[in-house]
């Protein structure tokens, strides 16, 4: 049996939701803990309060993988009695917040397929990472070779789509100088030859490892290729979700079904300038806050699922709100983290909704 360590653990989801993804505010990765700590039971938590830490204890958990940040600002000092408890028990801490928002198998992917939402698509293109253009110059024999490098490394991934590339026949030359070794041409002659530009996509994040795979693919010394930044969103990543609700519902009966649904003990339903028993059929929604995506739902959406609306937000809304609480609208997540862990041969024990402090609160 493979013994698993916190840092394998920690590199695998960090290919899935690279913290790069994450905005720039956030705080995300492995945050506490040793690295090379053999892993044999984890525990799955929105956060990491003190009930998470005890159950932690209690279980013999090794690795704590949490949704929101553990650590978010500055440490200067350490006397925090969970930071304390969790140094003696030796017991590592990972969080993966924004970056798990705006992958496809994150946050809003697990809301929308809880609420059984069909058809779903990113609301926005928000996230921490940017993308490049990238043209790089070749032999017509060595085209496949160097593309599919190119690809391994994680480039041409357009939405849903993969192995994007444009490719031309173009005329180039060079002279190779004292000190080169050309794989075509003799030092100082010029020589002129027949290539195919390629032109492909990729994340700001994987723009090294993708140039240093095409580098050592090419069968040039000195490949030439350039990089632009593109002004334009990158698709393959976003924050909140669109979604199709079939068949439609009423207002008021979608609110009840998102209660029964995310098993909230209530939810908040502001209707706007619509009759609580207009259809709704076009979904969007953003696990925990969600405000700031109001005006982007205007013409796309009847109904914005989410949470911490403000009174203000809620009278200024012109479309109609469901706050179901920042709790339950990210809650479904921990099941897509737990198929995430599947390769590894580990115990996985949840924190479970009745065990978190938010269940403290009531309505009175």
């Amino acid at each position: 049996m493979d013994v698993s360590k916190v840092a394998d653990i920690v590199g695998h989801l960090n290919k899935i939701a690279d913290p790069a993804l994450a905005f720039t505010w956030d705080n995300v990765g492995f945050q506490l803990g040793d690295a090379n700590l053999e892993v044999k039971k984890i525990l799955l938590t929105l956060d990491v309060t003190e009930n998470a830490v005890n159950k932690a204890i209690k279980e013999n958990v090794d690795l704590i993988i949490s949704h929101h940040p553990f650590i978010f600002k500055p440490v200067t000092k350490i006397t925090d009695p969970l930071y304390i408890k969790l140094i003696k028990n030796n017991i590592a801490v990972y969080c993966s917040h924004t970056n798990l928002d705006v992958i496809k198998n994150g946050v809003n992917s697990a809301l929308a397929e809880k609420l059984e939402l069909k058809n779903i698509d990113f609301l926005t293109f928000d996230s921490g990472a940017s993308v490049f253009q990238v043209s790089v110059y070749v032999p017509s024999e060595n085209m496949v070779e160097v593309a599919n490098a190119i690809f391994a490394g994680g480039a041409g991934i357009i939405g849903n789509y993969s192995q994007c590339m444009n490719d031309y026949e173009v005329s180039g030359q060079f002279m190779p100088q004292e000190g080169s070794q050309p794989t075509l041409g003799t030092k100082n002659q010029l020589e002129k030859v027949v290539e195919r530009k390629l032109e492909f996509f990729v994340d700001s994040f994987k723009l090294s490892k993708v140039l240093d795979a095409m580098k050592k693919a090419h069968p040039y010394e000195t490949p030439a290729y350039t990089v632009y930044p593109q002004s334009k969103p990158n698709e393959n990543y976003g924050l909140g979700m669109l979604g199709e609700l079939v068949p439609e519902m009423s207002l008021i009966d979608f609110a009840k079904f998102v209660k029964l649904k995310l098993k909230a003990p209530f939810v908040k339903l502001w209707p706007a300038n619509k009759n609580k028993t207009s259809p709704v059929t076009k979904i969007a929604l953003c696990g925990g806050s969600g405000s700031s995506l109001i005006s982007k739902v205007y013409g796309k959406a009847d109904v914005l699922v989410s949470s911490d609306f403000t009174y203000h937000t809620i009278m200024d809304s012109r479309v109609p709100l469901i706050d179901a609480g920042h709790f339950y609208t990210e809650n479904p997540v921990l099941r897509n983290l737990k198929e995430m862990l599947q390769k590894f041969d580990l115990k996985i024990v949840e924190l479970k909704p009745e065990d978190h402090e938010i269940r403290k609160l009531e309505v009175v």
